[in-house]
């Protein structure tokens, strides 16, 4: 038999359970399923021939993404945050991604913001574009958890860690007015936690703002007094702008050190 006869039988053979139960696949991924090693021609051969076939969409060098039955690839979008996480090695979904993950960004935005060893940057598909970040401090265990999607599991931040590293960076939040809305669906937060990943990342203009915020909710997320007494520990001493707030735009957090938008401070915006 032909070589790209013997390729076509193992490809229908071995390649269909795979990527029925794989949405998204590195070439490693799929070289195990056909027993063959990643740099074998023959699994070059089998994907190239699956991405004729419209069974596969690569989405990037050695990443790939099964296409449903019946489905037109050329119009299929892919889960854009299981996509995200399969860009780099360890890649750890973060900041506003990470709050829509968790069910709780006020607004969904197409750009994906993720955790990653090696260099910052912005990586861009026909389909979504996924910013690579490096974290102020790193992940440790009891920063990650996993959520499910498509059947695969993808890493992201903690609630606790996100919302401390959301102030700790709120360009990433996709602005003041977005992150304030978007807390205020939080309806469960260790706040102990929180205090522990601001102390970590120790900025704190952050931990003045987090703390205000966590102060004014304190009721509803049952904050216990010894979470905010850490968080107070590590808040400015003096005033300080914070998340964007301009002289004569902002307005003082008492007892928290820190200057924030009026509207934060007021809570004013659509659905507050």
């Amino acid at each position: 038999m032909a070589f790209s006869g013997i390729c076509e039988l193992m490809s229908r053979t071995l390649s269909a359970p795979f990527f029925s139960a794989t949405p998204v696949f590195t070439r490693a991924d799929y070289a195990r399923a056909v027993g063959r090693a990643p740099a074998d021609k023959t699994v070059t051969a089998m994907l190239s021939q699956h991405v004729k076939a419209g069974n596969i969409k690569r989405i990037a060098r050695g990443l790939y993404a099964s296409v449903p039955k019946h489905a037109d690839p050329t119009t299929w979008w892919v889960d854009r945050f299981l996509l995200a996480s399969r860009l780099r090695p360890d890649a750890v979904i973060g900041y506003h991604s990470a709050l829509e993950l968790h069910g709780y960004a006020y607004t969904a935005e197409f750009d994906v913001q993720a955790i990653a060893p090696g260099e910052p940057g912005l990586f861009k598909t026909a389909e979504f574009s996924c910013r690579f970040v490096r974290p102020t401090t790193p992940l440790g265990p009891d920063s990650v958890t996993t959520v499910d999607r498509l059947g695969q599991a993808v890493a992201v931040t903690t609630l606790e860690r996100t919302v401390a590293d959301l102030f700790d960076r709120p360009d990433l939040a996709g602005g003041a007015e977005e992150l304030v809305n978007s807390l205020d669906l939080v309806g469960r937060l260790d706040a102990e936690r929180l205090a522990a990943h601001l102390a970590a990342n120790g900025n704190a203009t952050a931990a003045g703002a987090a703390g205000w915020w966590l102060e004014s909710h304190r009721e509803h997320l049952r904050v216990p007094d010894t979470a905010l007494e850490a968080i107070h520990k590590l808040a400015p001493r003096q005033n300080r702008y914070a998340l964007g707030a301009t002289v004569g735009q902002g307005q003082a957090a008492p007892g928290w050190g820190v200057i924030l938008p009026r509207a934060f401070v007021d809570q004013r915006f659509e659905g507050l």
